[in-house]
């Protein structure tokens, strides 16, 4: 029998079969090291795409701000000023609508009545600004706080398809009228806090003029009032202050024509608000009165007021203010 026609071996055909094994295995291997991303020598394979994502519970993006047509909380942390009340805004809850019902914006808000004795009857006008169109406030059936006294206020605004606080501002006070304006995210109307300037009183702070002396407690520049609110680019000087009279028998009648205040440019205006007492020896001290003074054209500069004796007895009397930065608070005219 010749070799070619001999049978070979099982263990010739074993060897050859595992050898053809091994080779698939590690053909194998070396396709999936090809395919893995960290493979060496090998491609990586392409990132996903990046999105905007809701975080946890509170519905903000990445850049801080509620994405349109999600719900969640964005952090505020801004203060507004208007009709005598300081607004301490918290937080925007956001709420999208359906097919079937507006949206939800709710703002979380600490209101506090920053006069120590005066009242303020009502709330401004409360809404918000989305480029161009105003959405309604509604506050419920809360008053505003007593003086000095801090409420909180959640305040509900019913929003269209798509709202997102990018291009929406909250808006204080109506057209034609000082407006305090917060924008609530990116874009909006220019910001406008409407805060008061704390002035510094004279060293002397009792300022006598005949027998009328008027100890300063506090004066501020504002951009609102208590109940009246203030015309597009007016200021008001608002002073606080005791008022004694040294008084015979017959005693003194105070009112504001006691009082003028020069502005910077030279014009002198009376008080819009100041008030009307009888002083006697027996009462010769008023505590913690009020005036107010309104104009028109605010700049920086010297603002003098004088006090003069009803009767126009005796040397009237001054006390400056220097006031700088007016048109922080927002636009003068």
């Amino acid at each position: 029998m010749s070799n070619s026609a001999r049978p070979r071996p099982a263990r010739t055909r074993t060897a050859r079969a595992n050898a053809l094994a091994t080779a698939t295995v590690l053909l194998a291997v070396g396709l999936a090291t090809a395919c893995t991303p960290d493979g060496a020598g090998s491609p990586a394979a392409p990132p996903a795409k990046a999105t905007a994502t809701v975080t946890g519970a509170t519905g903000a993006t990445a850049a801080g701000h509620t994405a349109a047509g999600a719900a969640g909380t964005t952090t505020i942390g801004r203060t507004l000023y208007s009709g005598g009340l300081r607004f301490d805004v918290k937080t925007a809850a956001t709420t999208p609508a359906t097919d079937t019902t507006g949206g939800r914006l709710v703002l979380t808000t600490t209101v506090t009545n920053t006069f120590r004795t005066t009242p303020v009857n009502d709330w401004p006008t409360i809404s918000v600004d989305v480029n161009g169109t105003p959405l309604a406030g509604d506050h419920g059936t809360a008053v505003p706080p007593t003086p000095g006294a801090s409420n909180t206020l959640p305040i509900t605004f019913t929003t269209p398809a798509g709202f997102t606080l990018d291009g929406a501002s909250l808006v204080l006070g109506d057209p034609g009228q000082n407006q305090a304006v917060l924008p609530l995210g990116n874009g909006g109307r220019p910001a406008a806090d409407l805060k008061p300037l704390d002035l510094a009183l004279p060293a002397a702070h009792t300022v006598t003029g005949g027998r009328l002396a008027l100890t300063l407690k506090s004066a501020q520049l504002r951009a609102d009032t208590a109940n009246s609110p203030l015309k597009l680019g007016e200021r008001a000087l608002y002073l606080t202050y005791d008022m004694t009279g040294t008084v015979g028998p017959a005693g003194m009648a105070v009112s504001g024509d006691s009082l003028r205040l020069r502005l910077p440019g030279g014009q002198e205006v009376g008080p819009s608000s100041a008030p009307i007492e009888a002083i006697y020896p027996d009462r010769p001290t008023r505590q913690n009165q009020a005036a107010w003074f309104v104009f028109s054209g605010a700049a920086d500069g010297d603002y003098t007021l004088t006090v003069t004796d009803p009767d126009r007895n005796g040397t009237p009397a001054t006390a400056v203010f220097h006031v700088t930065g007016v048109t922080a608070a927002g636009p003068v005219g």
